[in-house]
């Protein structure tokens, strides 16, 4: 069993690291959203909203075309992370 429990933090090291990465990039996104005035450059962030409605229509897709869940179901579910910060508005915090 040591083997595979190493293997196994190997995996979730790995894994990890990569969501750490990831959360390195996001920071550097929101940051690039700012002008050189500190304000937020509104074609960017028009952009990036339209890039992420993209990846979430994708997702949502899939998940129902590949019998993952039903459209109901992934409603659902949005409604409950919606209310996990305690407020039912339609938007997650970003951190």
């Amino acid at each position: 069993m040591g083997l595979i429990n190493w293997i196994f933090d190997f995996y979730q090291h790995s894994r990890i690291d990569r969501a750490q990465q990831d959360a390195d990039e996001l920071r550097a996104e929101l940051r690039s959203l700012r002008n050189n005035g500190g304000g937020v450059d509104s074609e960017r962030l028009l952009a990036a909203m339209g890039e992420l409605a993209l990846a979430v229509k994708t997702v949502q897709r899939l998940c129902v075309e590949k019998g993952v869940c039903t459209e109901a179901e992934f409603r659902q579910r949005a409604m409950e992370i919606d209310r996990e910060d305690g407020r039912a508005d339609g938007r997650s915090p970003l951190f």
